[in-house]
């Protein structure tokens, strides 16, 4: 008898329901979206609910990330980013009990969680999507790989300098490349960045 237990699709590693990113991310944007202050249209003691929220936020996926995370090679680029965000995650959150006392509350507290959630959402959802590696990158691998075999990009003179001859495999490849770059780009912008 197996003692591993089946996660089945929309829930967590404790058997809860997966965090609400697009609550967290709109909880983010009521903070970053204008400038160096608050929102236009809060209150003066919105600040202090927004950041108890976002303090929230982060107390809910901070474990999710690093439970996530752990699960990839101890050698993946994406673990170890996934982890230094857990890190710095935890520390804006001790922050007001250290010796920043002051600024539990602030506007400008306020920023600092809503920056760090931004990206430990965004690690979350590469973390549990059990992909390492990015389709531009994968792009990227292929272009490249391409590049270091065939003669004809390889093609040189007689002193040592590449011809550029065409080849249609290297066009191909570099167009593949630049759409799944544009497609991951254009997929990670955020809703303030696209209305503008």
């Amino acid at each position: 008898m197996s003692t591993k237990r089946q996660i089945t699709q929309g829930t967590t590693m404790t058997g809860t329901p997966p965090p609400d990113l697009a609550v967290m991310r709109e909880t983010t944007q009521m903070v970053l979206a204008s400038g160096s202050g608050p929102h236009p249209l809060l209150r003066d003691d919105e600040p202090a609910t927004l950041t108890d929220t976002l303090r929230g936020h982060l107390e809910l996926l901070i474990p999710e990330v690093e439970q996530a995370a752990g699960r990839l090679p101890e050698n993946s680029v994406t673990r170890s980013g996934a982890m230094y965000c857990v890190g710095e995650a935890r520390g804006k959150l001790r922050a007001p009990e250290l010796s920043f006392a002051p600024l539990a509350g602030s506007v400008m507290y306020a920023r600092r969680l809503a920056r760090v959630l931004v990206a430990l959402c965004d690690y979350y959802e590469t973390v549990t999507s059990g992909l390492v590696e990015t389709h531009w990158r994968t792009a990227f691998v292929r272009l490249a790989d391409h590049c270091l075999t065939c003669p004809t990009c390889l093609a040189m003179d007689d002193q040592g300098a590449r011809l550029g001859l065409p080849c249609e495999t290297h066009d191909r490849l570099y167009d593949e490349y630049r759409e799944a770059w544009a497609r991951a780009r254009d997929g990670h912008r955020r809703p303030a960045e696209t209305s503008a």
